[in-house]
């Protein structure tokens, strides 16, 4: 996608977990932000994003930090996404918001940018306690992306 973003940086990678830092820009000031993917079993991978606790290395993805760039973060987070799934091309990558109404958030956000978002990765929603493709305006509790290979 081309989306203008926030620069980000990769600053650890283990066998489990990768994490990518970036910095929120607004009227409350620069805020750290980190993007951690977490191997959850073959493949698929958990995808966090938030601040994180330097002593306890726990991303708070609860925090509203009040930034007024809710569309710069997570087109931060689907650039950071891009880059991940161009190095694991063959991943799954899950994702939950940590409230329903962040949940609804990323579902706006990915019906919003459906074209853009379809052209590279194949998108599944959980709803009734099974995966099915992603259907716009539809209600999820997660969400499963995959590279699209066919396209």
């Amino acid at each position: 996608m081309h989306l203008d973003h926030y620069l980000f940086r990769l600053t650890s990678k283990t066998k489990t977990k990768t994490d990518y830092e970036f910095t929120s820009i607004g009227p409350k000031g620069f805020i750290k932000k980190t993007i951690r993917f977490t191997l959850m079993g073959h493949n698929c991978y958990n995808l966090a994003f938030g601040e994180i606790n330097a002593q306890t290395g726990i991303i708070n993805d609860n925090v509203n930090s009040g930034n007024n760039d809710p569309e710069m973060i997570l087109a931060t987070v689907a650039a950071v996404v891009e880059n991940f799934t161009t190095e694991h091309p063959e991943a799954f990558i899950y994702a939950r918001g940590s409230t329903l109404s962040r949940t609804r958030l990323y579902r706006l956000c990915i019906t919003k940018y459906w074209k853009d978002v379809t052209d590279q990765f194949d998108i599944f929603g959980f709803q009734n306690g099974e995966w099915q493709d992603f259907i716009q305006n539809q209600k999820y509790s997660a969400f499963l992306g995959t590279r699209n290979h066919l396209k």
